[in-house]
């Protein structure tokens, strides 16, 4: 059991890091994508709009992620 538990820690870990840096690539992105467009070469641009939606799904990965350790842990889920 204790097993599990530094497993499902880990995991919240790696869940919560893996947010953060989602949250901030999909910022980015999404700056790059829209408002600065104009600063940037179309190819980039494609990039910046593809992007958007591989980081969205990650993004969404990462808080199912931190859902299911804090669940298992016995923390509140939010």
């Amino acid at each position: 059991m204790k097993n599990m538990t530094q497993r499902f820690q880990t995991l919240l870990s790696v869940s919560n890091f893996s947010l953060a840096i989602t949250a901030l690539v999909m910022l980015l992105s999404i700056i790059v994508a829209y408002p600065m467009a104009d600063h940037f070469s179309l190819p980039i641009q494609i990039v910046a709009h593809i992007s958007t939606i591989l980081v969205a799904a990650l993004l969404k990965i990462s808080y199912v992620g931190r859902c299911l350790a804090q669940y298992n842990l016995g923390l509140e889920v939010r």
